[in-house]
């Protein structure tokens, strides 16, 4: 019987073990990406003599990154990679893509750290639109996430807007192409706009937008009900055992 109890006690403190041991080491992902940008114009009138045309007047290209509280900021078209012992964040910002990426590998460390990963790329452009003439942006956008642990704040969001200015608000064109995902699998999308002038040149600007982050809370993540029915059950167990043995001894000495 003694043999039976001790083995018993084994189990039971192997169970606590395991409840409190940390918990497999999993890898989550978050992606944003706009492919294959760009535009073309389209004569709407043969006859007017005007050939179709575009000036870009100002153009702005930024892009933030941050990593386990390290911090990168581009203002021109290129790329950034941070990466730490648990995670990493990078981006690509061209003329013809915009990407954002971060990867998270499970459970957060103990480490005092605020473990966020993020990306944010963004690139603008005013321009001045000829008459007649209809301006088409395209491109392909895809998002996805890979998630197997709760975080504070998870996202992947890509946006395509175009804006056409005119004397009368009534007359201003928008669009705007905005997606988000927080925790499908990978989505492809086409994306498309328009903008058209009439018989007067026309003002604008586009505005294109990708952003994946993944933030961990502060501290462990708090253990799942299945976790706290073994423990009870474990110190249930442990205290039954130690009973039982205080009064095999108790007999033994009588």
């Amino acid at each position: 019987m003694s043999a039976h109890l001790n083995k018993l006690s084994l189990c039971a403190l192997a169970a606590l073990v395991a409840a409190w041991g940390p918990a497999q080491a999993a890898t989550n992902t978050a992606a944003a990406a706009i492919d294959h940008f760009k535009y073309e114009l389209v004569d709407l009138d043969l006859n007017d003599g005007i050939t179709p045309s575009i000036v870009f007047t100002q153009q702005t290209w930024s892009m933030e990154t941050r990593a386990a509280g390290q911090n990168q900021t581009l203002t021109e078209a290129g790329t950034s990679s941070l990466a730490s012992a648990s995670g990493w964040a990078r981006g690509t910002l061209s003329g013809t893509t915009l990407s954002s990426a971060v990867s998270y590998t499970a459970p957060v460390p103990m480490d005092g750290i605020f473990h966020a990963y993020t990306n944010e790329s963004y690139r603008s452009a005013s321009f001045t639109l000829s008459p007649h003439t209809q301006l088409i942006l395209t491109g392909v956008g895809t998002l996805s996430q890979n998630r197997w642990e709760n975080f504070r704040s998870q996202n992947s969001m890509l946006v395509m807007s175009g804006y056409l200015y005119s004397d009368s608000d009534d007359s201003d064109q928008h669009f705007q192409k905005k997606y988000a995902t927080a925790g499908a699998p990978a989505t492809s999308l086409n994306l498309y706009g328009s903008l058209s002038t009439d018989d007067k040149a026309g003002q604008g600007s586009f505005y294109l937008k990708t952003s994946a982050y993944l933030i961990a809370p502060d501290t462990s993540p708090v253990p799942e009900p299945s976790t706290y029915g073994m423990l009870l059950a474990g110190t249930f167990l442990v205290g039954a055992v130690a009973r039982r043995q205080r009064r095999a001894v108790a007999r033994q000495v009588a």
